[in-house]
């Protein structure tokens, strides 16, 4: 089995901001990936909000077995006249994906019984599987004091 590296998540997209029109807000498009898009309200927002639908887009894809395509340079995207047109008016930005989920491992615990029916319950209730429900959660209760040390 090969174990995923560092260079896995090293793939980054060259994303599209447009500014505000009116009463609109920043707009990000990826023309490596159709139909990945997203925006925000700030130029910085919109970086956030464009990095988490890489990353979301990127995933399902890899969830689906797709292949990723691969991120053309800004001299390759100057070339295709299709993508200068979904550029006009707005900004170049690189966008790096937030890194893959890591090699997963199987692990064996101890959890008290009405715990795991309500555990199930709640994952079932979000359509997760409990695995996915208590991984979710540990992330949510890890980040915090990874942030803090």
């Amino acid at each position: 089995m090969r174990i995923p590296s560092d260079e896995d998540n090293a793939m980054h997209y060259i994303a599209f901001l447009h500014p505000p029109e009116g009463s609109s807000e920043w707009g990000v498009t990826f023309p490596d990936l159709p139909g990945c898009v997203s925006g925000g309200e700030t130029f910085e927002a919109a970086i956030a909000g464009g990095r988490e639908a890489l990353s979301g887009h990127l995933a399902v894809m890899r969830a689906d077995g797709d292949p990723l395509p691969p991120a053309r340079s800004l001299a390759e995207l100057s070339a295709d006249p299709e993508a200068m047109a979904m550029l006009e008016g707005g900004l170049v930005q690189v966008i790096a994906p937030d890194p893959a989920p890591g090699l997963r491992v199987r692990i064996d615990l101890m959890i008290d019984a009405a715990l795991l029916r309500r555990t199930d319950a709640a994952a079932e209730a979000r359509g997760m599987s409990r695995t996915s429900f208590i991984e979710a959660a540990l992330v949510e209760a890890a980040l915090p004091a990874a942030a803090e040390s």
